[in-house]
């Protein structure tokens, strides 16, 4: 089995330092075992000031961040010959290095992607300075980063009790190599208030890395009366399960003295993603038979070779602003068989923080309304019955379920708009993506037999999360009325 390496953390060069009492405050373990529902709750640090961060990250501690030891993994079973780089046929970002990246064009002001991402400052656990990536993410508040949990969550050296990091500082498009500080914070430095984490996320067994529950939401304060999203803009997150997807990963890989290694400049890489199959070495396994590094709702991909300080970077939908997943584990520079893995933006993880860091947000609201023809069918005839799905809110969503239900006396042809597996009476569809205010129409083509008796109604049903607020409207049924 190969060895992995989680991709988090900058240290600054020179050790630790004290960290205030309130912030390194020891958490209570988490519940034994998800609710009866399945799904876990969310757990919030305590209240920080976020200008105590922001006089903290001064120019000379960004500058001296470097790379630092991190505790390994080990994957399930290996996919793929190992090799100690990307192929040179196997890069897919232009200009691609060994690893797969490539440099984001300066200033990273010029693009909505790039002045969403940032790079984020803390002190950890262990009170040691560190660096992971984030970025901006919508919500209703306009004030949340999306990150890793380990990198807002730790568990400190020799201890069994996990805490949290504090004196959180996000600098959106960062350039460490820039000359002043007006163009290496080009939208300021943004202190935390508070970060939440999903209450699976324990902080043990090397940090619960490959789990669906490192990711983590960061609420900063605002700056001069203004948000941050009204600043730079922000990702539209999109709840799926990760499956196969073509991403864009932007962020600051750190490797002390390997430019363009560094952390100082931000980098993108290009990867096709595939299901991940892997759980943390040591992963805990409560009394429940659940275990906390669970293999659900991760991808990885061999495009990209992660490095430290990437860790809790986005990855996107190819040439759009969809956010599927969250940088959480890979491969160490030159390390054979290399990969990074991301979890999903999925109910269970983030859509337990989001309900509590964002109450005000509404998600995953998808509705259905189903129409049929206008005119009277002839039996014998074809009715075309049409499903409008529609999403409301800040959230896009990736594989959503839809099906058709029809009685006896009718026979499903076809269904245009998504794909689709049917048998006589029954359809499953699966819509690729759908957007905040762009529904998506699905069209059932329905034989009515020459013997119909009476008007046959069909039933059109869209699936959603617990984050819904209200699944009243998730199924529409339609009559088809028979010319007599």
């Amino acid at each position: 089995m190969s060895k992995t390496l989680v991709t988090t953390l900058i240290t600054l060069a020179g050790g630790a330092l004290a960290v205030p009492a309130a912030a390194a405050a020891a958490e209570p373990p988490p519940p034994a075992s998800p609710a009866k529902d399945g799904s876990w709750g969310a757990v919030s640090s305590p209240l920080m000031r976020p200008g105590r961060a922001v006089r903290y990250w001064n120019a000379g501690k960004q500058a001296r961040a470097s790379g630092a030891d991190l505790p390994a993994t080990v994957r399930k079973s290996a996919q793929g010959a190992a090799r100690h780089s990307v192929p040179t046929s196997k890069r897919l970002t232009p200009d691609g290095d060994a690893n797969g990246y490539a440099r984001v064009h300066r200033p990273y002001s010029g693009s909505a992607v790039s002045r969403s991402t940032g790079r984020l400052f803390y002190v950890n656990a262990s009170g040691r300075d560190d660096a992971c990536s984030a970025s901006v993410v919508r919500s209703a508040a306009k004030l949340l980063l999306v990150t890793a949990a380990h990198c807002v969550y730790g568990v400190p050296m020799g201890s069994s009790t996990g805490q949290w990091h504090s004196h959180f500082a996000f600098v959106p498009a960062y350039d460490g190599r820039a000359s002043t500080m007006r163009q290496r914070e080009p939208y300021g430095r943004w202190g935390a208030r508070r970060a939440w984490k999903p209450d699976g996320y324990t902080g043990l067994s090397g940090g619960d890395w490959n789990s669906i529950y490192d990711i983590a939401l960061i609420e900063v304060g605002k700056k001069n009366d203004r948000t941050l999203q009204d600043a730079v803009g922000g990702l539209t997150p999109m709840l799926n399960q990760g499956i196969r997807h073509t991403i864009a990963t932007t962020g600051y890989p750190g490797v002390s003295g390997r430019r363009p290694y560094d952390g100082k400049d931000q980098l993108w890489c290009l990867g096709k993603t595939e299901p991940s199959g892997g759980i943390a070495e040591g992963a805990v396994i409560f009394p429940s038979g659940t275990v906390a590094a669970s293999d659900d709702g991760r991808m990885e991909t061999y495009n990209c070779h992660l490095f430290r300080g990437h860790s809790g970077g986005p990855w996107l939908l190819k040439g759009t602003r969809d956010l599927v997943g969250v940088l959480s584990a890979g491969s160490e520079d030159g390390e054979e068989g290399g990969f990074s893995v991301a979890n999903a933006l999925n109910a269970e993880g983030y859509g337990a923080i989001v309900k509590n860091a964002d109450p005000g947000g509404v998600y995953d609201a998808l509705s259905i309304s189903a129409s049929g023809p206008k005119r009277p069918v002839k039996p014998g005839g074809v009715a075309t019955v049409t499903a409008t799905v529609t999403l409301r809110g800040l959230m896009s969503a990736a594989q959503v379920p839809v099906t058709f239900t029809l009685p006896q006396g009718t026979t499903l042809s076809s269904v245009d708009g998504a794909s689709c597996r049917h048998t006589d009476r029954q359809a499953t569809c699966t819509i690729a993506a759908i957007h905040p205010g762009r529904p998506v129409q699905l069209s059932a083509h329905v034989q009515v037999s020459r013997d119909a008796a009476a008007s046959p109604s069909i039933t059109a049903h869209v699936e959603s999360t617990r984050l819904d607020p209200s699944q009243s409207d998730n199924t529409s049924t339609i009559t088809v009325p028979l010319a007599t």
